[in-house]
C-alpha cells in the first residue's frame, strides 16, 4: 500500500518528463520519518534532492511526488533525469564510543533501536551498519514490480554496491552506491542477493 504525502512542493522536484531506465536504490539516513522536516527546511524549502518513495522501517511506502518527474538525488545532471530514486528509511553506519560504551549515528545520536542485529563490515572506511527491516525488503519488491511494470524498466539488479564506471549506459535497478564512491548507501546490511532473486524471478525466491 502506497501513501501519498503532500508534503512537498514544485520547489523541490523539476516538473519536466523523461523517461525512465533505472530504479535507483539509497537511504535516508534518518530515522522516524524526520527526513521528511530535514528536507522541507533545507535551502530554504527549495531542497531538490528528495526521492518520490520513501519506505520506512515498518514497511510502509510513502510517495512524495510522481516518479515521471525528477530530483537531483544522484547529483550528476543528465543521470538524475532517468532514474526513479526509493530511499530505504535507514541511519547508514554507526560509530562506537568506547568511553561510554555507545553505539552513535553519523550525526552523533544514540542508536538503541531493536529492528535487528548490527552488522559488522568493512566497507568504504566504515565498520558498523544499521539493519534493514524484512518488511522493508517486503516492500520494496512490491513497488520495484509495480514501476518495472508502469515504466518498462528492466529486469536486471546490480550484484554489489561498488562503483560502477559506465553506469549511465545501464539500465536496470542499481543503487546509489553504485554511482559515486562517497555515496553509503545502500550498505553491506543489504540482502542484495534475496533482492536480485525476487526480482529478476518475477516476485518469486525461487
Amino acid at each position: 500500500m502506497v501513501i501519498y504525502n503532500n508534503y512537498f512542493s514544485e520547489d523541490n522536484y523539476h516538473l519536466e518528463v523523461y523517461k525512465k531506465n533505472k530504479i535507483v536504490i539509497g537511504n535516508t539516513l534518518t530515522s522516524n520519518m524526520s527526513h521528511i522536516d530535514l528536507w522541507k527546511n533545507k535551502l530554504n524549502g527549495t531542497f531538490k534532492g528528495i526521492a518520490p518513495y520513501v519506505i520506512s522501517t515498518d514497511g510502509k511506502i510513502h510517495q512524495h511526488y510522481d516518479p515521471k518527474y525528477y530530483s537531483e538525488i544522484i547529483k550528476m545532471g543528465e543521470c538524475d533525469k532517468e532514474i526513479i530514486p526509493i530511499l530505504l528509511e535507514n541511519e547508514g553506519w554507526l560509530t562506537k564510543d568506547y568511553q561510554k560504551n555507545e553505539l552513535l549515528t553519523w550525526c552523533g545520536n544514540i542508536y538503541n533501536k531493536e529492528d535487528g542485529p548490527i552488522v559488522n563490515i568493512k566497507w568504504r572506511s566504515k565498520m558498523r551498519w544499521t539493519p534493514y527491516t524484512q518488511e522493508q525488503m517486503n516492500s520494496l519488491v512490491q513497488l520495484t514490480e509495480y514501476l518495472i511494470t508502469n515504466f518498462k524498466i528492466k529486469r536486471y539488479v546490480s550484484e554489489h554496491n561498488t562503483k560502477i564506471l559506465d553506469i549511465e549506459e545501464k539500465e536496470g535497478i542499481y543503487y546509489r552506491s553504485n554511482y559515486n564512491i562517497n555515496y553509503m548507501d545502500v550498505s553491506p546490511a543489504f540482502n542484495f542477493n534475496e533482492f536480485k532473486t525476487k526480482i529478476e524471478n518475477n516476485g518469486k525466491l525461487e
